[in-house]
Parts: structure tokens; sequence; C-alpha cells
């Protein structure tokens, strides 16, 4: 996924945005949730939560053989009107 584009998926559930394009983010705690060799493969369900609430927001594929993005899921995400 190229920095500052987005697409939604098939269904309209999942934002899929660069990387670098999601702040606020920060890795799961569940250590099972970060798999990957050299980046988070996103195979085991969400692996970034909200920073602010930890609310699992968005799983992140960054691997060598992944893409890499992020997959927000449009549910759990809601517009700041005023950003930090």
């Amino acid at each position: 996924m190229a920095q500052g584009t987005f697409k939604v998926n098939f269904d309209g559930s999942l934002l899929i945005l660069h990387p670098d394009d999601v702040p606020g983010m920060a890795r799961h705690s569940d250590a099972r949730r970060l798999i990957g060799c050299c980046g988070l493969a996103g195979q085991d369900g969400p692996n970034l939560v909200c920073s602010g609430c930890g609310l699992e927001v968005a799983t992140e594929e960054s691997d060598c053989w992944t893409d890499n993005l992020v997959a927000l899921d449009a549910a759990a995400v809601s517009e700041d009107p005023q950003p930090k």
C-alpha cells in the first residue's frame, strides 16, 4: 500500500492503509499476535490496539513475504474531529 493512500475491502469492513499512516496505534500485548520473521505476519488475529483505550483495532502485515499494510477494523474506528 502506498503511503498517503487507502482502500476499502470488498464488503467495507476493513480500511487498508500504509503502516506509517496510522498514528495512535500500539502493538498488541499478546506475543502470539506478533509472529513474523522480520515484521508482523498478520495471520494470528488483530495485532494493533488503540494506544489510548487498548481496543483491538487493526492487523498489520509487514513481514518480508507480505504486502506492507494495516487493515483497520472499520467498526472499531471513529474519526476524532479534534486531533490531539
